[in-house]
C-alpha cells in the first residue's frame, strides 16, 4: 500500500551548508543593494525585513529536513477531518484504557476539537536527546512549543476544546504520550476541523487550514476521516489539498466513517474511487455507524477487544475501520483478514520507504520555500524597488521639464529652456555684442547698473550705456517673465507643485512630512542656482549670432526707437533683474527664441526657432542644465541618480521628446550629496547567489 520497494537516496539537501548560503552577506550575499549606500545583505536578513513569516518558514522547514534522519523510526500520521467526524474516536482506538479516558469524544461543538493535540508512544520518552529533538520539530512546525494534556480526563477535555482559550492557543500543540502506541510505534496526530465558524474566537477557517498545512510538515502520513455523505464535499476536497500541495509523495489514507444501510462497503468504494485516484489516496477505510442496529452485518464480528471495545449491551463503543474493496465477496458480512484493519496500519508501514518519502516530501517543500515563494518574493521586491526608484526618477523629470521645457498647445515640447544664469547671460551679451553690425551699435553703451549685473563685458561695450528707452524696456521684459508670459519663474511653491501634480504624493512616498520637503526643494534651488556652471559652446553660439545679425536689414530700428542690439541688452537685463522682487531662491529658465520674443524681436526669434542648427546652439546647455537640475532633485529627495540595478551607471531610462525626437539624459556634472532626510532603498538580487543556490539542490 505505501510501496514495498528498495529504499532509495537520502536527501541531497544538506542544510547547514544551505543555511550558510542563506544566511552570508558578505561574498555569497543573496542581495545587492545599490542605494542609498552599496552594500551586501544576505538572503535571511532581506527575506526577514520583506516577509518574516516565510523567513521563519523557511528556516523551520530546514531544520525539520536536517532533524528528519534521527527520527527516522519514529513516524507520526496527521488525523484530519471535519467537526465530529470522528477523528478522535479513531486515535482512541489505538490507546490505552487510560488514553481513552483522556481524549474528548463527542458529537456537539463544546465536545469538538480545537486544539492539535500529538499522541506518542510512551517509550519514546525513553532517549531524552530525540525526544526534545522532536518537541523542537513540533514548535518548529507550528510556531509555538507544545504543552503537556493534563493527566486528569476533564482537565484534558478542557484542553481539548480549548474551553476559555483563544484563537491564539489554537497554534500551541498539545502534546501526550500513551503506552497503548508502544506496540504501534507511531505518533497520532489529532487535529482540529477546518471549517469551525470563526464567531466562536477559536480561530477562523483560514487560520486553521494555515496551521493544518504546518503541522502535515511533521507527519510521514495524512488520514483523513470524512463522512459516507461527503465524497463530493469541497471540505474534503481541501483537506485532501492540504497534504498534496504542502507534503507531496506523502501517503495519504481515507478512513470513511459513520456508514450507515443500505449502502455497501463495496459501494463505498465506488463512491471514493474518483476522490481517492485525483488526489492521490492510497487506501480507503470505512466504519459503520455502530449505534444503527442493521450495521451489525457490515461491522466484522471476529473483533477482539484489542481491536474494538465493546459495550454493556454487545455495541462496539468504538468505529472499527477496515479497508474496503471494490468487490463485494471481499467485504464483511464476509471475513476479512486482519491486516485490513485499520489498527493493523502501523505494523505494515515499511519504516525506511515511509522515511524516504517523508524526508523527499520535507526537501520538496524546503525547495519550494526557498526557490519558488523566497525568491519570488525578494525578485518581486526587488523589482519593486527598481520601480519605485523609476517611477520617482519621472515625477522629478517631468516637474523639472514644467520650467525647462518649452511647450506648443498640444503639449509636445518645441525647445528647451536655458537656466538663464549670469554665466549664460554673459555669454550670450558678448556673443551678440561682437557679431553685431556697426549699425547694431549705434548709441550703445552699458552703465554702472548694467556693469553690476553683467559682471566684466568686453573694452568694446564698457564705454556704451542703455538710453532711458532701453531701461524701460528692460523692466517690461522682467515683467513679461514674472506674469509667465515667456520662459519659467520656478520658485519653491510652484516647483513642488509641480512635484506633486505629477504624482510626487506616490512617488515620493518614502520622503518624510511638509517640513522635509520644504527643506528638500529650497535646498535643490539654492544648490542648482550655486552649482550650475553650465555654459553654452563659444564657436558655435558666435557662428549662431553671426547668422541672426545677417538677418536683420541696415538701419532697421524697433517702433520703440531701440537698435536690435539694445533690445536684446534690454531683454538679458530684465532676466537678471528678476531676483530683485523673488530673492535668490529661484530659477528662471527661458529659450534663447523666448528671449528674442520678450524683446519684441518677433521675426529672429521665428528664425531662430524654425532654424534647427540655431537651436542646437542652446540644447546641448539646457539638456545637461535639465540632468543637473534633476540630478540635484535626486539627491534632495533620497532618490538614485540612476535606476539601479546591476551594471546601471547611466540614466538610460530618462528619455526626452523635443519635437517627437527622443534625446537621452546627459551625465549630470553636479556632485552627488546624500540627502540629509529619508532616501529611496534600490537592490536586486546576485546572479552569482542564483548560481549558488542552483547547486545546493538536485
Amino acid at each position: 500500500m505505501f510501496g514495498w520497494k528498495l529504499r532509495g537516496k537520502s536527501a541531497a539537501v544538506d542544510w547547514p551548508s544551505l543555511a550558510a548560503l542563506l544566511d552570508d552577506d558578505d561574498r555569497r550575499a543573496a542581495i545587492q543593494h545599490d542605494a542609498p549606500q552599496q552594500h551586501r545583505e544576505s538572503f535571511t536578513s532581506a527575506l526577514r525585513s520583506i516577509d518574516t513569516s516565510l523567513a521563519q518558514q523557511v528556516h523551520a522547514a530546514g531544520r525539520q529536513l536536517h532533524s528528519a534522519s534521527a527520527l527516522v523510526d519514529r513516524p507520526t500520521i496527521a488525523v484530519a477531518g471535519m467537526l465530529n467526524s470522528g477523528k478522535t474516536s479513531l486515535v482512541s482506538t489505538f490507546l490505552s484504557d487510560q488514553g481513552k479516558r483522556r481524549a474528548l469524544r463527542g458529537i456537539g461543538n463544546h465536545q469538538g476539537t480545537h486544539r492539535f493535540v500529538l499522541w506518542l508512544p510512551q517509550s519514546w520518552q525513553k532517549d531524552p536527546q530525540l525526544w526534545q529533538l522532536l518537541l523542537q520539530r513540533i514548535g518548529d512546525a507550528l510556531g509555538a512549543a507544545p504543552v503537556d494534556l493534563d493527566q486528569d480526563p476533564e482537565t484534558a477535555w478542557a484542553q481539548y476544546n480549548n474551553t476559555g482559550g483563544s484563537e491564539a492557543e489554537l497554534q500551541i500543540p498539545l502534546i501526550a504520550t500513551d503506552p497503548g502506541l508502544d506496540a504501534a510505534g507511531v505518533g497520532l496526530l489529532d487535529c482540529p476541523d477546518i471549517v469551525s465558524d470563526a464567531s466562536l474566537g477559536l480561530g477562523s477557517p483560514e487560520q486553521r487550514r494555515d496551521l493544518l498545512g504546518k503541522a502535515a510538515t511533521l507527519c510521514s502520513a495524512f488520514l483523513v476521516v470524512t463522512s459516507a455523505e461527503s465524497s463530493r464535499d469541497s471540505h474534503l476536497t481541501e483537506l485532501l489539498n492540504v497534504a498534496a500541495d504542502l507534503m507531496p509523495g506523502v501517503p495519504r489514507v481515507l478512513a470513511v466513517n459513520r456508514v450507515r444501510p443500505p449502502q455497501t462497503p463495496d459501494q463505498v468504494h465506488e463512491a471514493f474511487a474518483r476522490v481517492a485516484e485525483m488526489h492521490g489516496v492510497d487506501t480507503i477505510y470505512a466504519a459503520y455507524d455502530f449505534d444503527v442496529p442493521k450495521s451489525r452485518p457490515f461491522i466484522p464480528e471476529d473483533a477482539t477487544g484489542e481491536l474494538t471495545t465493546m459495550g454493556d449491551d454487545g455495541a462496539a463503543e468504538f468505529p472499527v475501520f477496515y479497508r474496503v474493496d471494490a468487490d463485494p465477496d471481499q467485504n464483511p458480512p464476509a471475513a476479512i483478514d486482519p491486516d485490513r484493519w485499520l489498527v493493523a496500519l502501523p505494523e505494515q508501514l515499511d519504516r525506511g520507504v515511509l522515511f524516504d518519502r517523508f524526508q523527499a516530501s520535507l526537501q520538496s517543500r524546503l525547495q519550494d520555500l526557498v526557490c519558488d515563494d523566497a525568491m519570488t518574493c525578494l525578485e518581486a521586491s526587488a523589482d519593486a524597488s527598481r520601480k519605485a526608484c523609476h517611477d520617482a526618477r519621472q515625477c522629478l523629470l517631468q516637474a523639472v521639464l514644467d520650467f525647462f521645457a518649452h511647450r506648443d498647445v498640444t503639449g509636445e515640447v518645441i525647445d528647451l529652456r536655458l537656466h538663464q544664469s549670469q554665466r549664460i547671460v554673459r555669454q550670450l551679451t558678448e556673443a551678440f555684442a561682437d557679431t553685431a553690425p556697426w549699425y547694431a551699435r549705434w548709441g550703445v553703451r552699458l552703465n554702472s547698473t548694467v556693469r553690476r549685473v553683467f559682471g566684466g563685458v568686453r573694452d568694446v561695450l564698457r564705454h556704451l550705456a542703455p538710453t532711458a528707452m532701453a531701461q524701460k524696456a528692460a523692466d517690461d521684459v522682467a515683467d513679461k517673465f514674472r506674469r509667465g508670459e515667456f520662459g519659467g519663474l520656478l520658485t519653491p511653491e510652484k516647483l513642488q507643485k509641480s512635484i506633486q501634480r505629477h504624482g510626487g504624493n506616490t512617488a515620493l512616498s518614502h520622503f518624510g512630512d511638509q517640513a522635509d520637503w520644504n527643506d528638500a526643494i529650497e535646498t535643490a534651488l539654492l544648490r542648482f542656482e550655486q552649482d550650475d556652471f553650465t555654459t553654452l559652446n563659444p564657436r558655435r553660439l558666435h557662428q549662431a549670432a553671426e547668422k541672426m545679425w545677417a538677418e536683420v536689414p541696415m538701419r532697421r530700428k524697433l517702433t520703440s526707437g531701440l537698435t536690435p542690439l539694445v533690445a536684446l541688452f534690454a531683454a538679458f537685463a530684465g532676466v537678471l533683474m528678476i531676483p530683485v522682487d523673488f530673492g535668490a531662491n529661484f530659477i528662471a529658465a527661458a529659450s534663447i527664441s523666448e528671449l528674442f520674443a520678450a524683446a519684441g524681436l518677433t521675426a529672429l526669434a521665428a528664425l531662430w526657432a524654425g532654424d534647427k542648427s540655431l537651436r542646437d546652439v542652446g540644447h546641448q546647455a539646457a539638456r545637461q542644465q535639465i540632468a543637473d537640475f534633476h540630478a540635484v532633485l535626486c539627491d534632495c529627495f533620497g532618490v538614485p541618480r540612476t535606476a539601479g540595478g546591476p551594471g546601471e551607471a547611466t540614466d538610460n531610462d530618462m528619455i526626452l521628446m523635443v519635437r517627437q525626437k527622443r534625446l537621452p539624459m546627459m551625465k549630470p556634472d553636479i556632485i552627488r550629496r546624500d540627502s540629509e532626510g529619508p532616501a529611496l532603498r534600490v537592490f536586486h538580487v546576485r546572479d552569482e547567489f542564483r548560481q549558488d543556490l542552483v547547486r545546493q539542490f538536485p
